[in-house]
């Protein structure tokens, strides 16, 4: 059976004793831990390594952190999504954190439903989201969650490939050549404007379709980023 992890983001001293905040401890009373039982700790910065759990009070867990203080590179595929904001973007968050995405950016633009930059709580509600994303699929590497206005994202642009989702291109992921960095930006469900696709393109962007199907901006994220994978790989 595979031991719980846990998000513990400081830096992981060996031998070294460490008190969980109260929402780590809730969820390993959940799971109904105790005494001696192993877990895994990680810091979303890619160090992580096996604890025990040593002391259990009324609301903090304590726990043991092993000799040993392992690391893991991140992939070598660096991929930034950003994404206008829709109702359900906790889903986005959560589905493309499993998925290995380094960054991901709440955008402003035109057809927006959401016309404010999201607020603090909600970043930090998506923050959770993505924790327990990495909790549960064995990442070690927690992504940047973020928020700006389109032009400013496309401004702050450096990955070798910027690509654009339009469904009315001809081309495909096929037509981009492989490269270590990308820049994946998809619109709302109205689209993005005729304005916002010149800008994108004029700064570089490739559009591309996804083929003929028309998707929901919260399924492209998962569509787009297993093609990727399938394509390219970790480089």
């Amino acid at each position: 059976m595979r031991i719980p992890r846990i998000f513990y983001p400081f830096v992981l001293e060996p031998n070294s004793e460490i008190k969980l905040n109260i929402s780590s401890s809730n969820h390993l009373k959940v799971i109904n831990v105790k005494i001696n039982k192993h877990i895994e700790v990680f810091n979303g910065k890619g160090f992580f390594c096996k604890a025990v759990v040593k002391k259990i009070e009324k609301k903090i867990i304590f726990l043991e952190l092993n000799s040993k203080i392992n690391f893991s590179d991140r992939n070598n595929l660096q991929i930034n999504l950003g994404i206008s904001e829709i109702k359900n973007f906790d889903k986005i968050i959560r589905e493309s954190c499993q998925l290995g995405v380094t960054k991901i950016f709440c955008l402003e633009s035109a057809r927006s439903k959401f016309k404010n930059l999201p607020s603090t709580k909600k970043i930090l509600r998506w923050e959770a989201i993505s924790i327990s994303a990495c909790e549960q699929c064995g990442l070690n590497w927690k992504p940047e969650i973020s928020s700006m206005n389109l032009n400013e994202w496309v401004e702050n642009s450096i990955s070798e490939s910027k690509i654009l989702l339009n469904p009315k291109s001809s081309d495909t992921l096929k037509s981009i050549k492989a490269s270590n960095s990308f820049d994946l930006v998809i619109g709302p469900e109205g689209g993005f404007s005729e304005e916002e696709i010149i800008f994108f393109e004029k700064n570089n962007f490739k559009s591309i379709s996804c083929g003929d199907l028309i998707l929901k901006t919260e399924t492209m994220p998962v569509v787009v980023l297993s093609m990727v994978k399938a394509l390219f790989g970790d480089i």
